[in-house]
């Protein structure tokens, strides 16, 4: 058992890989979670060589940035992190490490899934709050605090409920395990090769799902029982649970297992 899962071990290990994280990551991560500040520098002096006055940043643009810096983070933490591991000399250090698969699989899912989003989060709604404390006039109020705060509280209404956090979780894990295998499986242009990646797959789906449609046989009388099927809520509701927590788990199980197979039979 010890071979391949102890818990001391797992936690050096995990000890080693936030400080290497921090190492490869932590200047990208910290510009990224200030981006906040960036912008009102940037609006301010915009404004003040346009107008010669300055205005409050629009909460849109506030919107915009924390959509980009969370879509940057989510394709570039793992490749920068993990990517050096199909480096020859990085690669074998890495091999060398005194821990088993499991233990550095497990290290990784917690870095880019839990570690890496707490991370920016925290940077990003404490710098976009303290702007909004300290330059209310600037800076306006705390609109991307305000968003997550709303997105956290959002249920749905009375006759559906919408897990928000569940479904932005996991689609930042489904992103970041998608570029972080990228990283482990390709030697350069990571990021170019694993969207060209998606790219293929998405076009290959596409059609085999255009072919396999094309050739079902359907009554009309059995798209009209459909159709009066999910005209019940309550129904149409459960359905579409059942296909997005199966999507999820097709997806994100693929995804880990691919990672700890690339982990596993990576040599130099």
């Amino acid at each position: 058992m010890n071979n391949i899962f102890d818990i001391k071990r797992f936690a050096n290990y995990f000890a080693y890989d936030l400080r290497r994280a921090g190492n490869s990551y932590g200047i990208s991560l910290l510009v990224l979670g200030l981006m906040p500040v960036i912008l009102l520098v940037l609006h301010m002096l915009g404004s003040l060589f346009s107008s010669g006055s300055t205005s409050a940043v629009s909460d849109q643009a506030k919107f915009t940035v924390f959509c980009v810096v969370v879509f940057v983070t989510a394709v570039s933490a793992g490749v920068k992190i993990y990517g050096s591991v199909t480096d020859k000399r990085a690669g074998s250090d890495f091999l060398m490490l005194p821990a088993s698969t499991a233990e550095k699989w497990l290290s990784l899912s917690l870095m880019v899934c839990i570690v890496v989003p707490a991370a920016l989060l925290a940077l990003t709604l404490g710098s976009d709050a303290l702007l909004s404390w300290l330059f209310p006039a600037a800076y306006g109020n705390g609109a991307i605090a305000g968003f997550c705060g709303d997105a956290l509280n959002f249920t749905g209404n009375d006759d559906f409920y919408i897990n928000i956090p569940a479904i932005l979780f996991l689609g930042w894990c489904g992103c970041t395990l998608t570029f972080t295998l990228g990283g482990l499986l390709f030697k350069k242009a990571k990021v170019a090769k694993t969207f060209l990646c998606l790219f293929a797959i998405g076009t290959v789906l596409s059609l085999l799902a255009v072919l396999v449609v094309g050739s079902l046989d359907v009554q009309p009388e059995q798209l009209g029982r459909l159709e009066d099927s999910f005209n019940d809520p309550e129904v149409a509701i459960r359905t579409l649970n059942w296909i997005a927590n199966i999507s999820n788990f097709i997806t994100l199980g693929g995804l880990l297992a691919l990672i700890w197979l690339r982990l596993r039979t990576i040599k130099h």
